[in-house]
C-alpha cells in the first residue's frame, strides 16, 4: 500500500498534539475527484501539530492488487485502515489515533474505530447504510450511456459490454456489494469518542437516521452543516474547489481534543519506497521518485537493461492525479512493465502531490509549464535509469502536451495519443468555453438517430438544435477544407498545402517517430482528427511508422473494463512490434535484493511518502 505521511510541522504549531490522524480515501470517481481535497486536509493538520497518513487500499490508487477470494474488498479495505494505523502509529510514535472518511470511506472507518482505539472520528457526508450505498452505485450504472440500447436484430459482443462487477470503470463485486449491505452505522453502537460529523450540503437530511442513533451518547456528536461538499464532488477533478472552511473547522475541531505539547527534535524514520508486484511470470518493481518538486512512480524489471527499450512517460489525463482515470494507468504501466519497459507515471506541477505550476496554480490542466515539466522528467529518467529515448503517451489533455514536447525534444522516439482533442490551447481558453462550445461526433449523430430515447429527448425539448447544427456546419466546412488540401497534396505532391498540424506530424514521422492514434469511434476527437489530417488520416501518408486505431463500445476515457483491457493489451503490441528489434539484456547493475532494500531519509517538516505495509 502507498501512503503519504505529513510530519506534524512542529515549528509552525509551536509543538506536537501527540495525535496522528489516517485520511481513509473513499471509492472510484469519488477518490479520483477529492484527492486535491485530502492532500490540502493532510497538509492543513500537519501545519496545527498532527501526525497524518493519505493512503491508498490495496486494489486502488497506486496499491498493489491482491487476489481475493470471491471478490470481496471490503474486509481487505477495514484490514487496511488498521494497518495504516498501526504503521501511523510507529512512525510517528504518537499516542492517540484519529481517523477521517468521507463517503465510503467514512463508513469504512465508522466500523473499525473501536478497533484500533480511536479517539476521534472525523466523517463527511459519510455513508450510513451500505446496502442504500450499493443500490444507488448500481443505479448510476444502469443510467449509464455505456449501457447500450439492444435492438432484435443487433448483436452484441459479450466481450464488449460492461459487466454486473463493474462501476465506471473500477471492480465492484458482488461479494463486495453482498458485505457492504451488513454494514450500517445507525445499527452500530454509538462511538464511545468524539464526533466531527459534516453533512451534505446537495442533499438535504442524509444523516438525519445517523444523528438520530447517535445523539444520546455520552461523547460529543458535533454536527456542522458549511457548505462544500458539493464544490469539491464535481464530475470532473478539474472542476474540484477544496473545502477550505469545513477543512479549518475540522482542525479547530480537534485541538481542543489534543492539545500542543513540547516536542523534542525527532529523526524521522527511514521509509520504504519500492514494492515488488508478480505479474504471471514478470517480476515489477515500482519505486516512488521525487525530481524537481514533481512525484512519479517507475514500473520496471529489475532484470531487464533499461536501456534496451524507450522509457515510456504517461502524461496526466486532465485534472487526475498519475493512477489515471479507472486506474488506466496503473494497469498500463505494470503491463508495459512486464513486457520489459520502463514505465515513468507522473504529476506535472499543479496535479496530485507535485508542486504548484511557476503562476502558482493548481490543476491547470493546458498549462505549457507541463511541457518543461516533460522536458524535466525526461532528464530525470535519463540521468537515474539511463533511458535512452522516450514513447510519450496521453490521454486527451496528456495527448496534447505529449505532443507538443515531441516538437521540441527529439529524444522522443515515439508518441501514443489517446482520443486527443485539442492541437492548439489559445491564451484565454477554458476548459467550460471549450465544453461549450464542443458536440459529439458526427458518427454519434448518425447513431442517434435510430434510437427511440433520441426522439423522446427531441419532444420534451432536450436537444440544443441551434448549437448542434451550427457545429455541424462549421464542422462540415473544416472538412471541405481538408479534402481539398489531400487534393492540392495529392495533384501537386508537395505538401505546402497542408495544415500545420499535419504539417507537424509528417515531420515526426520524417524524424522516425513512431506515431500511434488511438480513438473510440464515437468520440468527439475523432472528428478533430478528421478536420486535420482527413478521413482515417489520410494527410498523414501511409508510412508504417504511423499506426490509427479505432475502438468501439468505450468513451472518452475508455470506462468499461473490457475497452481498458484492449487499449492497454494494444498498446504493449504496437510498442513491442515498433521497438523489439532492440534486443533485451540483463541488467548490468545488481538490484536491490528486495522491496525493503532501498530507503530514504526525509528532513522534518516535510511531507513524506511511504508504503504502508502489513
Amino acid at each position: 500500500m502507498l501512503g503519504w505521511y505529513h510530519p506534524a510541522r512542529v515549528r509552525d504549531a509551536g509543538g506536537s498534539r501527540q495525535c496522528g490522524v489516517v485520511l481513509c480515501p473513499p471509492f472510484g470517481h469519488e477518490y479520483m475527484v477529492s484527492y486535491l481535497s485530502y492532500k490540502h486536509l493532510a497538509n492543513h493538520l500537519a501545519k496545527a501539530g498532527f501526525d497524518v497518513c493519505f493512503f491508498d487500499y490495496n486494489n486502488s490508487g497506486d496499491a498493489v492488487d491482491v487476489d481475493i477470494d470471491g471478490g470481496d474488498r471490503v474486509a481487505l479495505w477495514q484490514e487496511n485502515i488498521r494497518q495504516a494505523a498501526r504503521q501511523l502509529r510507529q512512525m510517528a510514535g504518537v499516542e492517540h489515533i484519529t481517523l477521517f472518511g468521507l463517503r465510503l470511506g467514512a463508513l469504512l472507518a465508522g466500523t473499525v474505530a473501536a478497533d484500533i482505539d480511536a479517539r476521534a472520528l472525523m466523517l463527511m457526508a459519510p455513508v450510513i447504510s451500505g446496502r442504500a450505498y450499493a443500490r444507488e452505485m448500481l443505479v448510476l450504472r444502469n443510467m449509464s450511456s455505456l449501457q447500450p440500447e439492444v435492438y432484435p436484430e443487433q448483436t452484441i459482443d459479450p466481450n464488449q459490454v460492461a459487466t454486473d462487477d463493474e462501476l465506471t470503470g473500477y471492480e465492484f463485486t458482488a461479494a463486495t456489494r453482498s458485505s457492504l449491505g451488513k454494514l450500517d452505522l445507525s445499527k452500530l453502537p454509538a462511538p464511545a469518542m468524539p464526533v466531527f460529523l459534516q453533512q451534505r450540503d446537495d442533499i438535504i437530511g442524509q444523516d438525519n437516521k445517523l444523528v438520530q442513533a447517535w445523539h444520546h451518547h455520552d461523547h460529543a456528536l458535533h454536527l456542522s452543516d458549511l457548505p462544500g461538499y458539493a464544490a469539491m464532488m464535481r464530475e470532473d477533478a478539474h472542476d474540484t474547489v477544496v473545502p477550505v472552511a469545513i477543512w479549518q473547522a475540522m482542525q479547530t475541531w480537534l485541538e481542543r481534543y489534543f492539545p500542543l505539547r513540547e516536542a523534542a527534535g525527532r529523526e524521522l524514520p527511514a521509509y520504504r519506497h519500492t514494492a515488488s508486484i508478480r505479474l504471471g511470470n514478470s517480476v515489477v518493481m515500482e519505486e516512488l521518485v521525487d525530481f524537481e518538486g514533481m512525484s512519479g512512480i517507475v514500473s520496471r524489471q529489475a532484470s531487464i537493461d533499461a536501456r534496451a527499450l524507450p522509457c515510456v512517460i504517461l502524461c496526466n489525463i486532465g485534472a487526475n492525479h498519475r493512477v489515471g482515470n479507472h486506474r488506466l494507468y496503473v494497469t498500463l504501466a505494470r503491463s508495459l512493465a512486464s513486457q520489459g519497459f520502463c514505465v515513468l507515471r507522473f504529476d506535472k506541477s499543479g496535479i496530485g502531490y507535485s508542486r504548484m505550476t511557476p503562476d502558482d496554480k493548481e490543476n491547470d490542466v493546458h498549462s505549457v509549464s507541463g511541457v518543461d515539466d516533460l522536458s524535466s522528467a525526461m532528464y530525470f529518467m535519463q540521468g537515474k535509469y539511463h533511458s535512452p529515448s522516450f514513447v510519450l503517451t496521453g490521454l486527451c489533455s496528456g495527448a496534447y502536451l505529449a505532443y507538443l514536447s515531441a516538437l521540441r525534444d527529439e529524444r522522443v522516439s515515439g508518441l501514443v495519443l489517446i482520443n486527443q482533442l485539442t492541437y492548439r490551447w489559445r491564451e484565454g481558453d477554458t476548459i467550460e468555453g471549450r465544453k461549450k462550445a464542443t458536440i459529439k461526433s458526427t458518427h454519434f449523430y448518425v447513431q442517434a438517430l435510430a434510437k427511440g430515447g433520441t426522439w423522446k429527448r427531441v419532444i420534451k425539448g432536450q436537444v440544443d438544435f441551434r448549437q448542434i447544427g451550427s457545429n455541424l456546419l462549421r464542422r462540415i466546412g473544416k472538412r471541405l477544407r481538408t479534402q481539398w488540401q489531400l487534393l492540392s497534396t495529392t495533384l501537386m505532391h508537395n505538401n505546402l498545402f497542408i495544415g500545420q498540424v499535419a504539417r507537424n506530424l509528417r515531420n515526426l514521422e520524417a524524424r522516425g517517430t513512431e506515431l500511434v492514434l488511438i480513438y473510440e469511434a464515437s468520440d468527439t476527437a475523432v472528428d478533430i482528427m478528421t478536420e486535420q489530417f482527413g478521413r482515417h488520416a489520410k494527410l498523414l501518408g501511409s508510412s508504417e511508422r504511423i499506426c490509427l486505431k479505432f475502438f468501439n463500445g468505450a468513451d472518452h476515457t475508455f470506462t468499461p473494463r473490457w475497452s481498458q483491457l484492449a487499449v492497454v493489451d494494444f498498446i504493449g503490441k504496437q510498442l513491442l512490434h515498433r521497438f523489439s528489434h532492440r534486443q533485451l539484456v540483463p541488467a548490468s547493475v545488481p538490484a536491490p535484493a528486495s522491496a525493503s532494500a532501498s530507503v530514504k531519509q526525509h528532513p522534518a517538516d516535510e511531507p513524506v511518502s511511504a508504503d504502508v505495509a502489513k
